[in-house]
């Protein structure tokens, strides 16, 4: 069963970090060309993982709109290991926010509340997914990356930080995970909240704000990496 972790706060035990890059630094690879001998890559399973995002509504008049699940149908994540410890683990994940799927029918069922209160129609699911796009500036900037600045921990929990780029622009998180390791699969399981803000953006919002997104979203993410020969 894969196991639940909620946001942490930084802990001691990395070292002190740059401020968030400038726009141009983002990532251009997950890994780097050259890794210390030894070790482990390891990619991610993207049909056995979930990468998932749950956006909220907000506004005077948020009762008339509905929450939203986000879900990635493909991404790619790759994390080295070292052959000991996890000082120096390097790993990245990628996805295209044209390739992310909204609102399916199962998904809202499964969540149940007030994810399930009441249909949404499927022009409607097309519609808000448009607006989401336009909002997150999906045309300039159409991947999101996630770059691994620290791992620190001891399994079956590890603590992560993490640089995040949405629309061209960075912010840093932290990520608790729980970790299942076996020498055939790697499982990571945990959730973080992102805020739009943090990336310079404003919430998709209509009739000046009464109908919108909330700022803050999770974004949480069920991980099966395999090794790489």
């Amino acid at each position: 069963m894969r196991r639940r972790a909620l946001l942490s706060l930084p802990l001691a035990g990395c070292a002190a970090q740059a401020p968030s890059p400038t726009l141009d630094a983002q990532p251009q690879q997950l890994l780097p060309t050259a890794l210390p001998p030894g070790g482990q890559v390891w990619q991610a399973d993207a049909a056995a993982s979930r990468l998932r995002i749950v956006a909220f509504r907000g506004g005077a008049m948020a009762r008339l709109g509905h929450h939203h699940i986000l879900q990635a149908g493909t991404f790619d994540a790759r994390l080295w290991l070292p052959a000991q410890g996890l000082q120096g683990t390097q790993g990245g994940l990628r996805v295209r926010l044209d390739q992310l799927e909204l609102d399916r029918p199962e998904w809202r069922a499964a969540a149940g509340g007030e994810f399930n209160e009441k249909p949404v129609k499927a022009e409607a699911i097309a519609a808000t997914r448009r607006n989401l796009l336009t909002a997150l500036q999906a045309q300039a900037h159409p991947e999101v990356w996630l770059q691994l600045r620290c791992l620190q921990g001891a399994a079956p929990w590890w603590l992560a930080e993490l640089r995040v780029w949405l629309a061209g622009r960075a912010a840093d998180y932290w990520l608790p995970l729980q970790v299942a390791h076996r020498p055939e699969q790697l499982q990571l399981h945990g959730a973080l909240v992102l805020q739009h803000s943090r990336h310079g953006l404003a919430p998709f919002s209509l009739l000046g704000g009464l109908l919108a997104v909330q700022d803050a979203v999770q974004l949480d993410c069920e991980l099966t990496l395999r090794p790489q020969p």
